[in-house]
């Protein structure tokens, strides 16, 4: 397929001042006292969209993303590298970009349009389309600065789209619209798929990243951190994520070194949790959640099979001990749980040193949302050795829109029933 967008090498430096006078300084001495230090928010990036593909940018608050979006728009120069492009780029970036407040809703309409080159009058026939789509009435006709941040996104990218770009830019700013407008902005995505638009998304939900792109790509502190698939570039952002959730738990520095060796040592034990109790007769050292493969994920798809598996040692001597998880939503609500005892896998009598594995397997049948794992060992009248709550986050993607906690795969049918028929019979009901 042909190239769309190609970025080469892209790398931008700014240079951080601690006093204002201190740029004074530099510039007068042209450049002999310096002054500053530099801060690259980009570092040879390189990547290339194919025509009519859905390419995602994901990756932490701070990694380069906006500004990585702000090059490819022509809105900022990069210091070195280059962009190349075919056909008109419309871009949507962070809120409260392109909008003049002072002007009403419909004077940066015509703005924007004569940028992307349209005239007043292709702007005049594009109006009642962008109108019905941004839905915000007469408030069109009043300054941007009265807006709500709703109503100033649904016109953004009802501009946006009206110009029928080669190539859209959609940052993180559909995230602020309602529940109604982002699904009609996932409609309109859909259609501008299938009519071979390039399109490049930034979110930070996994979910529409899975949904909707074919490539992704993973920036961290202005790196190129993983390119490909969204399925592996998503678990390898799940995975740099929950990393840093651990070092600040565990209280140390979220330093870029702190993180790869977190995030990299699968053999360390379990270092961060919410609550713990327990005597300690005996300790869970490690529990991972893993993928058909034995790969420890971070990401699941809903009704994934994957596995549980728990690392113990115990300290004392225990007769026929019993251990256990529990799943939690993001709310705190107890949506499954079972344990050895449960499940007629009995450890017998154990000795002081003994270290033992326990494996649940299961399919995650569970709707997409973030989700926490509860581990506990303890003793068969409920005396609690070691109690971990949080001990795992994973996250649940889907490609299907769904209500409430759990996937109970459903399928529906539909069937014409004869005109003039008032009655189903029995055997007619189907699902």
């Amino acid at each position: 397929m042909a190239v769309a967008l190609c970025v080469e090498g892209v790398s931008k430096q700014y240079r951080i001042y601690e006093r204002p006078v201190d740029r004074l300084k530099e510039t007068l001495t042209r450049g002999r006292w310096k002054t500053h230090r530099e801060f690259w928010a980009l570092r040879d990036v390189s990547f290339e969209v194919e025509q009519g593909t859905t390419f995602g940018i994901v990756g932490p608050n701070g990694s380069g993303k906006s500004t990585l979006l702000q090059i490819v728009a022509g809105t900022l120069e990069p210091t070195h590298g280059s962009v190349r492009h075919t056909g008109r780029i419309a871009a949507l970036l962070e809120l409260g970009a392109g909008f003049s407040p002072e002007f009403t809703g419909r004077e940066n309409v015509f703005m924007s349009s004569s940028l992307m080159g349209f005239s007043r009058a292709e702007t005049e026939g594009m109006l009642p389309e962008i109108e019905r789509f941004a839905e915000i009435g007469d408030f069109i006709y009043q300054p941007v600065k009265t807006y709500s941040s709703g109503m100033y996104v649904r016109l953004a990218f009802a501009t946006a789209i009206s110009a029928m770009p080669r190539i859209l830019i959609v940052d993180e700013a559909l995230a602020v619209g309602d529940a109604v407008f982002q699904h009609r902005c996932m409609r309109r995505i859909r259609e501008m798929q299938e009519s071979g638009m390039t399109i490049l998304f930034v979110s930070h939900d996994p979910g529409a990243i899975r949904a909707l792109c074919s490539r992704a790509v993973l920036l961290h502190a202005g790196f190129v951190e993983a390119i490909g698939k969204p399925t592996d570039v998503l678990n390898r952002y799940q995975k740099l994520i929950m990393a840093r959730e651990d070092a600040y738990e565990a209280g140390q520095p979220a330093t870029e070194e702190g993180i790869d060796t977190l995030a990299e040592d699968a053999s360390a034990p379990a270092a961060s949790y919410v609550y713990r109790h327990g005597d300690r007769s005996a300790e869970i050292l490690r529990v991972e959640l893993l993928n058909a493969a034995h790969h420890p994920v971070e990401l699941v798809e809903s009704g994934e099979a994957v596995l549980l598996r728990l690392r113990l040692r115990f300290n004392a001597e225990a007769e026929r001990p019993v251990c256990g998880f529990l799943l939690r939503n993001r709310h705190g609500i107890h949506l499954y749980g079972t344990n050895t005892e449960l499940q007629q896998a009995d450890f017998g009598p154990v000795r002081p040193g003994e270290v033992y594995e326990v494996t649940f397997a299961f399919n995650c049948w569970l709707a997409p949302d973030s989700y926490s794992v509860t581990v506990a060992i303890h003793s068969r009248d409920g005396v609690s050795f070691d109690w971990r709550d949080g001990v795992l986050f994973f996250q649940v993607m889907g490609a299907t829109a769904m209500e409430g906690v759990a996937n109970l795969n459903a399928t529906a049918m539909t069937r014409r029933i004869a005109m003039g028929t008032t009655e189903l019979k029995p055997e007619s009901i189907g699902a």
